[in-house]
């Protein structure tokens, strides 16, 4: 599923944030991996988000990695980058509401 060509970004934010919270606000579907780990479905790509040594409810910094790029029929010919950069995006506007 991933190589090592596959982008990632870091995220870091002011306060502590409820990841999960911030992806139902936005209409992104996840699945909780585990209490530092989920898995994002954004424009039919999946996206690794990991949080350690925090918890996804209460995170200040994270990793994503787009583990498996969206359908080319989905993708809107944009990259895996700048699907990533759009998902990452996200974390911004939750931290203004």
């Amino acid at each position: 599923m991933s190589d090592s060509a596959s982008p990632t970004a870091s995220v870091s934010l002011s306060e502590p944030t409820d990841i999960p919270a911030v992806l139902s606000r936005a209409g992104i579907d996840y699945v909780t991996v585990h209490d530092q780990r989920l898995l994002a479905i954004y424009r039919t790509g999946i996206f690794n988000v990991v949080t350690e040594p925090e918890s996804v409810s209460s995170a200040h910094t994270f990793q994503i990695e787009c583990w498996e790029a969206p359908l080319p029929s989905r993708g809107d010919g944009r990259s895996e980058k700048e699907l990533l950069e759009e998902f990452a995006a996200v974390f911004d506007d939750g931290e203004k509401s």
